[in-house]
């Protein structure tokens, strides 16, 4: 029998043809006035205790044209989307060319629907940030149609709804009766054999209305595909072949006489046959195409874009300044250390009784000897009476010496306002404790105090010292405490060149007192790296316990902003499974999405964590310090953010349904 068909050969339109079909050419698994789809005792219950559908048999034959209406509630949408494999059925079973489909598995329903399902949506579910020709190709991508003659079919199924002219416009600027013609378009460009539309004219007028049914019946026609169009608008249903009318879940009218034949013994229920089956597509062509949506998805949505790497940034930035911070820091402060205590020599002296007393101490001889760049000598006297009127008298420790406290000790002096700076004949410098416990608190008053019943004028006030007995003490210059008994005891503070502090240790008490009538104890003369490796380690891990903290806190900013993306997503992520994307791919595209971002962000990172360390260690006069093992930071944050951060967002997903996503 000669019959006219629209020629598609590996998914591309070749025209239309006359073929006589013959009984003997259709094999074994086929036979003439099959169903196109059969739903037997179809039972759907949701979560809430609704039974949507109670028991449904329904029959849509190939190039039907179908309306399926019925009140709100009825379970219009729910039979949509189990006739779009978008839900699987609770009870009964779904044929196709009169082969049961495994509902369970939803890579056999993905496969189909990628291969022999249409659909229209209610809100059409563009992408509004996609072109229209991105809008159309997306529905293409996912099915099995040849991609060789893309451009051509995109052009083709926009100039059959009339919208070739909006072929790069964004879809978020079109229309909403452009937008439902985009979504047919979209279902144009796809070889289906079966088209569902779910209240297409829902939000449209009445005259686009019609004008949209006739559309949808026109190209079902010359496509050869059954459409089946829900809706609650008598004049739409009138303008289709069949109503089949729902009440409470259940089949209540039926304008058509549809039976279905029993299968004979010899029809085979097992493996569906190759015809409607997608072939498996290999890993590769699903890894391209899910890396061309990454692609897509990066450069469509600047705000999206630029929000997941924010998020990727901030937190690579800080880690880097952190660890970077951490370098410059501890090799700063330990330079410091070590370039102040191994170029520092204290030796104290103790005379064993009053005769030994004026000990010839040669602070000269220590001055000039090779290395050295500075002494200072304090002489200690005990127990002396110091009172300040009737506020306070105590007995302390009264410190002589030849020039005033400085550098050498890294003494710090706070001076009376207006003072020349200079220990004078009269003068004494109280140590903070002790001036404290005196009662001394106002320098620009010229505080006196009496040493030993003596007068003295404070004149400044010691904050900090080497010596860890200088806040308690009291400071007076040569010649001060003449009436005063010899001083037993003393230190010696020599400085020198890096380098030379041992040398200087061991010649000092020749140099200091060649006639050994003083007892010399020298303090241990550290080498250039004593305590680094612990003042480091110390100064280290603390910034690198922050490197940490910023890292997780950065991972939880990039967690919640990617699954704040995916919840914004979850119509488009829908749509994607309705035109057969299956679970798998959706994980992939969010990972794949998620790293790409994570990419960006650490490359930026990166630039501002190293634009930070230069700006923080010159404000601080520091060393900057850059390890090149900071580079695999921003290597680690990309990993870390990209797998570990787009794991969440990409199981939920993975989770989405296709049947409640298209209808958000």
């Amino acid at each position: 029998m000669p019959v006219t068909v629209s020629c598609w050969v590996r998914g591309r339109r070749c025209g239309l043809v006359d073929v006589v079909l013959e009984k003997d050419l259709l094999g074994p698994t086929e036979s003439v006035g099959r169903p196109l789809i059969e739903l037997r005792g179809i039972t759907r219950r949701y979560a809430n205790g609704t039974t949507a559908l109670a028991g449904v048999d329904l029959v849509i034959g190939p190039g039907e044209r179908v309306a399926v209406v019925g009140r709100s509630g009825s379970g219009k949408s729910t039979l949509l989307n189990v006739l779009g494999l978008l839900d699987a059925p609770d009870e009964g079973e779904v044929l196709i060319d009169g082969h049961p489909v495994e509902s369970a598995q939803d890579r056999v329903r993905a496969e189909w629907r990628s291969s022999e399902l249409g659909f229209v949506f209610q809100r059409s579910h563009l992408i509004p940030a996609l072109s229209v020709r991105e809008n159309v190709l997306l529905g293409l991508r996912y099915s099995t149609t040849s991609l060789d003659d893309a451009d051509q079919v995109v052009t083709d199924s926009l100039r059959a709804v009339g919208l070739e002219h909006k072929e790069q416009a964004r879809a978020r600027t079109l229309s909403g009766g452009e937008m439902q013609r985009v979504a047919i378009a979209r279902t144009l460009a796809r070889p289906a054999r079966l088209w569902l539309a779910d209240e297409p004219t829902g939000n449209l007028d009445s005259a686009q209305s019609l004008e949209i049914i006739e559309e949808l019946k026109r190209r079902a026609a010359e496509r050869g595909a059954a459409l089946v169009v829900v809706t609650h608008e008598p004049d739409v249903a009138a303008r289709l072949d069949r109503v089949v009318t729902l009440r409470d879940g259940l089949v209540v009218a039926d304008s058509a006489d549809v039976t279905t034949s029993p299968r004979g013994p010899d029809e085979d229920r097992g493996d569906l046959p190759m015809r409607g089956r997608r072939p498996r597509t290999r890993l590769t062509a699903r890894l391209v195409r899910t890396l061309r949506f990454v692609a897509q998805g990066i450069t469509s949505n600047a705000g999206r874009t630029a929000s997941g790497t924010l998020a990727s940034a901030v937190a690579v930035a800080l880690a880097v300044t952190a660890l970077g911070l951490a370098q410059s820091a501890s090799g700063q402060v330990t330079e410091l250390f070590d370039a102040q205590r191994a170029t520092q020599v204290t030796a104290a002296l103790a005379a064993d009784g009053t005769s030994d007393a004026r000990w010839p101490v040669r602070v000269d001889a220590v001055a000039e000897f090779p290395g050295v760049t500075g002494v200072e000598h304090w002489r200690y006297r005990t127990g002396i009476p110091v009172a300040n009127g009737a506020l306070a008298a105590l007995t302390v420790d009264l410190v002589e010496v030849d020039e005033d406290p400085g550098p050498i000790t890294d003494t710090a002096v706070t001076w009376a306002p207006g003072d020349d700076r200079v220990l004078a004949e009269g003068e004494v410098l109280l140590g903070t404790d002790l001036a404290r416990r005196l009662g001394v608190a106002q320098l620009d008053v010229s505080p006196e105090i009496t040493v030993q019943g003596e007068p003295f004028r404070v004149v400044g006030l010691v904050t900090a010292s080497r010596s860890g007995t200088a806040t308690g003490s009291a400071f007076v210059g040569p010649g001060a405490t003449g009436d005063l008994a010899a001083s037993l005891s003393s230190e010696l503070f020599v400085e020198t060149v890096p380098g030379a502090a041992r040398n200087v240790a061991d010649r000092l008490h020749d140099l200091a007192d060649p006639f050994q009538t003083t007892r010399m104890t020298i303090h241990p003369v550290l080498e250039p790296n004593a305590f680094r490796g612990e003042l480091q380690d110390s100064v280290s891990a603390s910034l690198q316990v922050l490197a940490v903290v910023a890292a997780l806190a950065g991972l939880v900013g990039v967690v919640f902003v990617n699954l704040l993306s995916v919840s914004s997503r979850t119509a488009e992520l829908g749509v994607r499974r309705a035109f057969g994307a299956r679970r798998s791919e959706l994980v992939t595209l969010v990972v794949g999405e998620c790293t790409a971002l994570a990419v960006l962000g650490a490359v930026v990172g990166l630039a501002v964590g190293f634009v930070a360390i230069m700006v923080v260690t010159a404000a601080a006069r520091w060393q900057p310090m850059f390890d090149e093992r900071l580079l695999l930071v921003p290597l680690a944050g990309a990993l870390v953010f990209g797998l570990l951060g787009g794991l969440p967002p990409a199981i939920a997903a993975g989770r989405i349904e296709p049947a409640d996503a298209v209808r958000s």
